[in-house]
């Protein structure tokens, strides 16, 4: 039996370099299989360009004068909070230095750009392969984030894969609510300002700062999802107590 379209989605979304003949033979028997395919494949590449960070040999350097430079020559009220937190950090470690260089080059000028460029991306076809995830999937994924779901958010998750976010590896998730398939997009390392609202192409997105990272809720502006802030809140938090 051949493969159908939402579930070789779900499949090349979940492993874009996936070797399995099933997997291959579905994505030459049809123009629209093997579109899908190198989009699975884009976003992957993006991922691991993410990861490929370069260490420059005056990174010590960086480490003392790139924060202050940057601060000196920005205006503090246009300063966005979460690229403040990210030049303090980088004066405690040399990690910090190195995600400068990530920062410099990952593609988005912003939280909010990131969000739009990530859900117009993949967001809609995510969306339309959603089923229902296994939950104790979806709690061993979450766990590599040293993070853990509450029941209310394990057992409502129908899409779960990994993604590129501004500062590094994250998750998508596509939660089955009362009104609808909702996406989620967990930030492990990225701040956020809580509660602000971003609206485009219809759709509505909301960040939400947790206990540990944070999160951007999306879906259609008649979904209500201010109404999910608190559930999100209080459904991903830190494994063993850790923040």
């Amino acid at each position: 039996m051949s493969m159908d379209f939402t579930e070789f989605k779900r499949k090349i979304g979940a492993e874009p370099n996936s070797r399995d003949p099933e997997l291959l033979a579905a994505r030459e028997a049809s123009p629209e299989f093997a579109k899908e395919a190198r989009a699975a494949e884009q976003l992957e590449e993006k991922l691991a360009r993410a990861f490929a960070l370069p260490v420059p040999d005056d990174l010590l350097d960086r480490i003392s004068d790139a924060p202050s430079r940057a601060l000196a020559d920005t205006p503090a009220r246009s300063r966005p909070r979460w690229r403040n937190f990210a030049m303090a950090a980088s004066l405690l470690v040399a990690v910090g230095a190195a995600g400068l260089v990530w920062n410099a080059n990952r593609g988005w000028d912003s939280v909010e750009e990131y969000v739009v460029d990530h859900y117009r991306h993949d967001g809609p076809g995510v969306i339309s392969s959603a089923g229902q995830e296994d939950a104790s999937r979806v709690q061993s994924i979450l766990a590599e984030f040293d993070v853990a779901a509450t029941p209310e958010l394990a057992d409502i998750v129908g899409v779960i894969k990994y993604c590129p976010t501004p500062d590094g590896k994250g998750l998508h998730m596509v939660l089955n609510t009362g009104t609808g398939p909702v996406t989620v997009i967990y930030m492990p390392a990225t701040p956020v300002n809580d509660r602000e609202i971003l609206e485009f192409d219809g759709n509505q997105a909301m960040l939400v700062e947790l206990q540990s990272g944070s999160a951007a809720i999306i879906g259609t502006g008649g979904q209500g999802i201010e109404d999910l802030h608190a559930m999100m809140q209080s459904s991903i938090l830190p494994l063993n107590g850790r923040s």
